[in-house]
């Protein structure tokens, strides 16, 4: 059987983004150029990689078993490049990372510029996108490493180091509940709150535990951003929800505080470095990967 390894590209790029056309797109290049791959492909094959008349592409078993194929062969070159670069003196490489927008602030900054500053011809890509996607994109190794609050438990998901991160009220200092050793969420529920959108974990946390106490949420102001979020409980009448990690900055230069809720589920959240399972990171990678655990280390313990 002879087949061009190129050609699986596009089916690779087709089981990741649904469809022909978003794959396309993707790819940069005609929805009848791809088809036309596929279906050389399958010729090479001499079997179908994807089932027809369904409305989002899925794989056929002899589909999944070339991705399959691809993604190891992938992984080879990766690690014949890793090999290369531990030659040279790690000279040359890319780690990609993806991680949620909870970690986008002054601790993996400085362990960015740390690492870069030591290791200067190594790119760095970096993507923030939700707690589902991360984990996406690390089984399917799109990236090396996944940064993920509240890490579920997956079979092929390896958890490399995790750090307690409880979940707490976060406000101004001129907060009225500020002066609280300890909250409950039924005090936050009868505050005026704001909150991530239901497809962040932390409120995915959140919703948990408010349905375990049989407390309906309203908050009174939904972002994406963190920033929103924080900018807007700088404001003596309105409380967030985020662990500490997300504010050290606000919390050191004494712009909000921080206070403990009384809920067994949200103070046992933690923060999670992700690999995929069994899969042998490039020479740059670990070291970033080393580079990394010690910063948080040092400021998570």
């Amino acid at each position: 059987m002879n087949f061009n390894l190129s050609r699986l590209r596009y089916l690779y790029e087709v089981s990741l983004c649904g469809s022909m056309r978003a794959a396309s797109e993707k790819m940069n290049v005609a929805p009848s150029s791809v088809s036309r791959q596929i279906a050389i492909l399958e010729d090479e094959l001499d079997a179908p990689v994807l089932e027809r008349g369904r409305g989002k592409a899925k794989l056929t078993d002899a589909g999944a078993m070339a991705v399959e194929y691809y993604r190891e062969d992938r992984a080879r070159k990766e690690t014949l490049a890793s090999h290369l670069d531990e030659i040279r003196g790690l000279q040359r490489g890319c780690v990609r990372l993806a991680i949620g927008e909870g970690f986008v602030g002054d601790l993996f900054t400085e362990a960015m510029h740390a690492f870069l500053t030591r290791y200067s011809a190594i790119d760095l890509d970096v993507r923030v996108t939700g707690t589902n996607q991360v984990l996406s994109m690390v089984e399917e190794d799109e990236v090396h490493i996944g940064m993920v609050f509240d890490c579920p438990t997956l079979p092929r998901i390896s958890i490399k180091h995790s750090y307690s991160l409880p979940l707490k009220a976060v406000m101004s200092p001129d907060n009225p509940l500020a002066q609280s050793e300890m909250v409950g969420l039924p005090d936050l529920a009868s505050s005026k709150f704001a909150l991530p959108p239901p497809n962040f974990r932390i409120r995915e946390v959140i919703e948990r535990a408010a349905f375990d106490e049989k407390i309906a949420l309203a908050p009174a102001m939904i972002s994406n951003s963190l920033l929103i979020l924080k900018n807007r409980v700088m404001a003596p009448d309105c409380v967030t929800v985020l662990p500490d990690f997300a504010i050290l900055k606000e919390l050191k230069a004494g712009h909000l505080v921080s206070v403990p809720i009384r809920s067994k589920s949200l103070s046992n959240t933690s923060a999670g470095i992700v690999t995929r399972l069994g899969r042998l990171l490039p020479l740059s990678a670990q070291a970033f990967l080393s580079n990394l655990r010690g910063s948080f280390q040092r400021e998570l313990g």
